[in-house]
């Protein structure tokens, strides 16, 4: 899939949450719900099904239940990239996770801590390789659930979220405080199939250059159910750099494993589309208390 077409179907399914939000009404589960907070935590029967921020680019617009709590870690990934008129680059990652955090309804607090990184350039002509390691940064994000967090709420849900990334991770890290904001969408197609996308805003660091650059990467994920226990997905990617103007695409595929109703295991492959994309292999797991 090519980015306009991307961008134009982001955009559609994005949109759709101010055409019915006027005519959407409070149902008696979610007045229900609203009545728990941090320390009254719904009960367990009223909890929403699993729903995490992995394993796609694509994040998830529902909120973790108000009291409750939920880790997701990136377990491991190889990432391989090749920048034009660079060396090649090779890094591996450990245990990237975040820690979630229900405040109410609709809204969750999360803490995001990168991975340990093993970072390898390999050498050219004119060039040694280089090697470092070490942890990378931190990052505080807040989610709030604008339409459909409970399914008794319709087939559509729209959430946003909004981040800061601190400059925590020394030489691993991104140099400099980074800043985002992300509206993600689901649209439920039936019972075994669903189709989201992810429309970001994206204020990134650049360590050379010392400077604070645009950035967006919208998504477009399809998943469908096989079983109770097995998902498979599928999504398209693109990145866009204000600063050069240029295009990345790449796609997304995997299988995601739910063991019981608190517990998930993926893993998948990303496959670029273009040059410069990263050629990427991860597993993660998620944990819902």
């Amino acid at each position: 899939m090519r980015f306009p077409s991307l961008l134009v179907l982001t955009a559609l399914l994005c949109a759709l949450p101010t055409i019915v939000s006027a005519q959407t009404t409070t149902d008696s589960l979610t007045a229900v719900k609203s009545r728990y907070s941090l320390f009254r935590p719904v009960p367990r029967e009223l909890m929403r099904p699993l729903s995490a921020d992995r394993p796609g680019v694509t994040e998830s617009p529902f909120t973790v239940d108000a009291g409750h709590f939920q880790f997701e870690t990136d377990l491991a990934r190889h990432i391989s990239s090749k920048p034009s008129a660079a060396p090649r680059q090779r890094t591996i990652r450990a245990n990237a996770f975040v820690l979630k955090m229900g405040l109410s309804n609709r809204t969750d607090v999360q803490l995001f801590v990168d991975a340990y990184e093993w970072d390898r350039t390999f050498a050219t002509a004119d060039q040694p390789a280089t090697r470092s390691q070490g942890f990378g940064d931190v990052t505080l994000r807040v989610k709030h659930n604008l339409l459909g967090n409970d399914s008794t709420e319709g087939p559509l849900a729209v959430g946003l979220i909004g981040f800061v990334r601190l400059p925590t991770g020394g030489q691993q890290g991104a140099g400099g405080t980074e800043y985002g904001l992300l509206l993600p969408a689901t649209y439920a197609l039936n019972d075994s199939w669903n189709l989201s996308a992810q429309l970001p805003v994206l204020l990134n660091f650049d360590r050379d250059e010392s400077q604070h650059y645009l950035q967006t990467a919208p998504s477009v994920n399809l998943d469908h159910s096989f079983a109770p226990w097995l998902t498979g997905f599928v999504e398209a990617v693109a990145q866009h750099d204000f600063r050069t103007r240029r295009w990345e695409e790449a796609v997304n595929v995997g299988p995601i494993f739910f063991v019981g109703k608190n517990i998930q295991l993926d893993f998948g492959r990303h496959f670029a589309l273009t040059r410069n994309a990263d050629r990427e292999y991860f597993v993660g797991l998620v944990i819902r208390r």
